[in-house]
């Protein structure tokens, strides 16, 4: 991870933006994580690890697949993040799942042989990224399917540009480097999991529309993703006028429709 990126806390960030963030999931997250765990291929009685796992949009789609003979683990080092995903579990009455608070940057229950290991818009926190794949490697048994899957060059387009754009005029010296920037190339994510001694990697790349009901869509989406991280450094009138200039920005280009790039990278452990 860059010097610039060493100051991006991802748990301050998430445990503020948790909420937030899980009212974001319904749409986007949701639709990334089904599509996450289609590409593992789950069947009854696997044995799941879901690193990142969030308010556990993953983690639940697979203990659902997976069924009652199957068991998951969601790994998060947010503590709001990790309470949401239990409740979530606990409405879906789940019992063959559980959530754990820890770094994606320590052994991933190694002493484990998992059926599948999932890694879904959080490994660029890493601190090393091949590091944290090789450790979600070395946690799969022999047939198991590695899916990590990434944001892409195409991020919210064209509102994280608005939004940059509206912040530095508020804060120029507001640092903008943001750790997603580091994977969202495929061809550089096949060669950091490549180099990380994964082999066999294949890197699907797909550009997904998400639609907005409303202007205020977007700034839900704002505060609760990474993007909250670049608001802190905010005082409150300027992240009012920068939302004000994002609300304008939407009604008079009249965007009703996102683009944002997905990164899907899957591999399987002979």
């Amino acid at each position: 991870m860059s010097s610039s990126l060493r100051n991006y806390n991802p748990q301050r960030t998430y445990d503020s933006a948790a909420r937030d963030y899980d009212r974001t999931s319904v749409d986007f997250w949701r639709f990334s994580a089904d599509r996450t765990v289609d590409k593992v291929a789950l069947t009854a009685g696997d044995h799941v690890l879901d690193v990142a796992c969030g308010p556990g949009p993953v983690a639940l789609a697979a203990a659902e697949q997976v069924g009652p003979t199957g068991h998951v683990v969601g790994l998060d080092i947010s503590e709001e993040m990790l309470s949401l995903a239990r409740a979530h579990a606990a409405e879906a009455d789940l019992t063959n799942i559980e959530f754990h608070q820890q770094s994606m940057d320590d052994p991933l229950c190694a002493e484990y042989s998992k059926d599948a290991a999932t890694c879904v818009f959080g490994i660029f926190f890493a601190e090393d990224v091949g590091h944290t794949a090789s450790l979600m490697w070395s946690a799969l048994k022999p047939g198991g399917r590695l899916a990590i899957t990434t944001l892409g060059r195409k991020f919210f387009s064209p509102m994280y540009e608005a939004f940059i754009t509206a912040a530095l005029r508020e804060n120029p010296s507001l640092e903008t480097d943001v750790p997603w920037e580091n994977t969202a190339d495929p061809e550089r994510l096949h060669q950091m999991l490549t180099e990380a001694g994964i082999p066999g990697v294949r890197v699907e790349h797909e550009v997904a529309p998400l639609r907005l009901r409303h202007p205020d869509d977007w700034w839900r989406i704002v505060m609760g993703t990474g993007i909250k991280r670049l608001t802190m450094d905010l005082d409150g009138p300027a992240l009012a006028r920068v939302h004000a200039a994002n609300i304008e920005f939407i009604k008079q280009q009249g965007i009703d429709t996102l683009e944002l790039g997905v990164n899907y990278a899957t591999a399987i452990k002979q």
